[in-house]
């Protein structure tokens, strides 16, 4: 690529729901750009990995380009099944614009709210294109009235469809006032429909007067009766859109090929270059140096290096690859560079443009490029790659809490260390997937976005490194605390010849508000204790509180106050004092009646409004608190608190009560005391189990 060409670029964000035809317009595009030679599905080229061939999804961003009348379109191909939507927040820094896909048979579905917060967030342009007009039932002003309804979007058609018979399709360009009509696969001009001048003409008028709203040049031209030129009219609009005041839409279908030279023609006119990007939401990161401070840089190849890594790409024969957007100046292969987020300095591995699953050798990538760099084996995705004497560091995407969770083991427990290897890897390939070991249960906890997105993963893990795995519900992590303040005394005294064991010590136990910890403090005064079994008085007490009496889970939200004891000069020791705490400890435990604390989820759901009635009965049966409802359009928002226990399944419950449309997120808000016959039950089950044992 000639680094001046820059301005010829276009960094787009494929954006749809679920089922919109995404995948076919990304193919028809790379067709309609002879990029590639098929329209069929099955040879989709953003269809990368086995499992999205499968399934029939997108599971994770994939990254295309073609060339169209001297531009080079950029395409990242993101996630629209809600389980994997949360992948598309991640690729959105290396994007300069949108192509919002909408069906228009099922107009905006909660999944389009949720990518078009995103889109917010990241300040993108937009364009929308209309799919689906092939289709009887698509009716494509009611999608454009859901896009102005439930996007709370300004957008106006700058294109509509023509539909003349069942293999006869076309569309009306509102600007310069021609059609085309599309028979099998090829299009051709032809004559507006008779039937829709009146509607043609009308939809103009309205697309010229809202695209004069912001330009007073031309709102006193066009209020003066001045015709306005077709240039006059796309370049206000290319600055509306830019400036995020204006969608235009467009229409078409991917399989019959309608419309698509209109959307290239549309992306490469009205959304913004990388240079257009500077001038309206410049990237800026912090220069790291003596004196951290904000820094701007800008889409110039001349200038110190610096990139973004959009994704990571882990093969068990090839290696590793990360996917960047390359912000600022050139990079070449094998070139010394700072990641500036894992503080590490290294050198970029062989250079490459991407299409789908291919690969391009390049010999360099210039600022304003999207690529791959080869064997980056320290780098991870979200981290800055930068010139080593001119660091800084961009910021790093923010994901939602991952709302489900399982305890994950081998099938086998020979091939433990391949299971766990293998989700590494695939947690590393996808920031929305999380493997941890639970520092309490001692289990390995496989996190994710959904049930389907978990069960992707474990079908990854066994093709990819050969793994099986199991999953099951993780143990809840309990605590406990105790119910009133006691004093107690611990002693120990051995005698057994030669040195013995004495120490003695006076404690009083004193609980604490919910969530605050623990905490001790010394009160000895004269003497009475030496200061240096005062520290292991509190590692006796310390390893008491690891675990509780009643469940064995860490006892908590207790301060211990030591106020008295007494030492023997020969036969005190550490490990006597420490001795003598947890003693005082048990003593403790017997006396100041001990409670379980369950973990107290803080849970937003989104549901459409037909299903808030039956999720709200189903929170109630949880023991769910609703803190909030915030309704938006044809959905409800509800904040709830619900014990953890009870939603250990809640993904496949909300699934079923919502005919699978239902999202949430949730994250531990505090703890609380378990009701006492539910207290019970716990004890006297770890009982039967230790029993059993």
């Amino acid at each position: 690529m000639d680094p001046i060409r820059a301005e010829n670029t276009r960094n787009v964000a494929m954006i749809a729901h679920g089922g919109a035809g995404k995948t076919a317009l990304i193919q028809a595009l790379l067709f309609q750009a002879h990029a590639i030679n098929s329209l069929e599905e099955r040879a989709a080229v953003m269809r990368v990995e086995p499992e999205e061939v499968a399934h029939k999804i997108a599971i994770t961003p994939h990254v295309g380009h073609f060339d169209w009348k001297d531009h080079t379109i950029n395409i990242i191909d993101t996630p629209g099944y809600f389980n994997f939507l949360e992948g598309t927040r991640g690729v959105l820094p290396g994007a300069d614009g949108a192509v919002l896909v909408i069906s228009g048979v099922d107009g905006v579905k909660p999944e389009t709210v949720r990518l078009w917060k995103m889109l917010e967030e990241q300040e993108l342009p937009v364009i929308a294109f209309m799919s689906h007009t092939d289709l009887p039932e698509s009716d494509f002003m009611h999608a454009i009235q859901s896009t102005r309804d439930q996007l709370h979007a300004s957008a106006q058609p700058i294109v509509i469809p023509i539909r003349t018979g069942p293999q006869e399709l076309g569309i009306v360009d509102l600007i310069r006032m021609k059609a085309w009509s599309t028979r099998d696969g090829r299009s051709a001009p032809c004559e507006i429909p008779g039937h829709l001048l009146s509607e043609v003409t009308r939809l103009r008028t309205q697309l010229v007067e809202k695209v004069v709203e912001n330009d007073e040049a031309l709102l006193e031209k066009y209020l003066g009766g001045e015709e306005l030129s077709i240039e006059e009219i796309e370049q206000a609009l290319r600055r509306s859109v830019i400036a995020r005041e204006f969608i235009p839409v467009l229409c078409g279908s991917a399989l019959a090929n309608s419309g698509i030279e209109a959307l290239m023609e549309a992306i490469v006119h009205y959304l913004p270059s990388p240079p257009d990007r500077d001038a309206t939401r410049p990237f800026q990161g912090v220069a790291l140096g003596d004196a951290e401070r904000t820094e701007v840089r800008r889409c110039d190849p001349e200038i110190p290096f610096s990139a973004i890594v959009l994704k990571t790409v882990i093969d068990q024969f090839s290696g590793k690859l990360s996917m960047v957007r390359v912000i600022s100046g050139t990079l070449a292969p094998h070139q010394r560079m700072l990641n500036a987020t894992q503080q590490t300095e290294q050198r970029s591995g062989h250079l490459y443009l991407v299409q789908g699953a291919k690969l391009e050798a390049t010999e360099r990538l210039y600022a304003g490029q999207i690529g791959a760099i080869a064997k980056m084996n320290e780098t991870s995705t979200g981290d800055t790659l930068c010139d080593v004497d001119n660091a800084l560091r961009y910021p790093q995407v923010k994901y939602a809490e991952a709302p489900i969770m399982y305890a994950v083991e081998a099938q086998d427990p020979k091939s433990e260390e391949k299971v766990a290897a293998g989700l590494a890897r695939l947690a590393e390939e996808d920031p929305t997937l999380h493997l941890y070991r639970d520092g309490q249960t001692h289990e390995m906890i496989l996190s994710g976005m959904g049930q389907t997105h978990i069960d992707i993963a474990l079908e990854r893990l066994t093709r990819k490194y050969g793994g099986k795995a199991r999953l099951r519900a993780p143990k809840v992590p309990y605590r406990e605390t105790l119910s009133k303040a006691v004093k107690v005394q611990g002693k120990l005294k051995k005698q057994t010849g030669g040195h013995g064991q004495f120490a003695n010590c006076f404690i009083e136990v004193t609980p604490l508000p919910r969530n605050s910890g623990f905490e001790f403090v010394d009160l000895v005064t004269g003497g009475a204790i030496p200061r240096q079994y005062i520290g292991s008085i509190k590692k006796g007490v310390e390893e008491s509180l690891l675990r509780g009496p009643l469940n064995g889970s860490p006892v908590t939200d207790l301060k211990v106050a030591v106020y008295d004891g007494s030492y023997h000069q020969v036969d005190s020791s550490d490990y006597a004092f420490q001795t003598a705490g947890a003693i005082a400890m048990k003593l403790a435990y017997e006396q100041a009646h001990p409670v379980l604390l369950e973990p107290i989820m803080a849970l937003d759901v989104i549901v459409p409004d037909q299903y808030t009635g039956e999720v709200l009965k189903d929170l109630s049966s949880r023991r769910g608190r609703v803190q909030n409802l915030n309704a938006t359009e044809g959905a409800q928002e509800i904040e709830a608190q619900v014990p953890m226990v009870e939603l250990l399944e809640y993904g496949a419950i909300l699934g079923t009560l919502t005919s699978g449309q239902g999202t949430f997120t949730m994250s531990v808000s505090h703890y609380q005391d378990v009701p006492s016959h539910l207290q019970e039950k716990l004890v006297t089950r770890r009982g039967e189990e230790q029993a059993s044992a």
